[in-house]
């Protein structure tokens, strides 16, 4: 799961550049950022971060809940006031989020989708 993660996060930092916020992974077990923003540091500190966490668990398992007769859940976007947050829902019950900043969110289903391969 680190590797995954920090794939992303050199990927997207790349990719994105200053949009990227945050990129990070969560399981049953395990919690880690890979990476925040230097401008981040401060205003995210480690309480804050744990409470993202137990939201993303949360919305993790309402996706996991989800109707599959569409098929599984690979990601989902959240849209909040201070950016977005993509979740890529991997199999083995794992999630990886990044947070980007709201306007770099153009032509979502690309972008998604190029990230997975990324992380591959």
């Amino acid at each position: 799961m680190p590797r995954r993660a920090k794939r992303l996060a050199e990927y997207c930092e790349d990719r994105l550049g200053d949009g990227l916020r945050a990129v990070g992974y969560h399981s049953d077990t395990a919690i880690e950022v890979v990476y925040v923003r230097e401008d981040l540091k401060e205003k995210y500190p480690p309480d804050r971060v744990e409470r993202f966490i137990d939201a993303s668990r949360s919305v993790h398992r309402d996706v996991a809940g989800m109707d599959d007769r569409m098929g599984t859940p690979e990601a989902s976007l959240h849209m909040l006031e201070e950016g977005l947050i993509i979740q890529f829902h991997l199999p083995d019950d794992d999630v990886v989020f990044l947070s980007m900043d709201r306007d770099v969110g153009r032509n979502f289903t690309r972008f998604i989708r190029e990230c997975i391969e990324e992380m591959s």
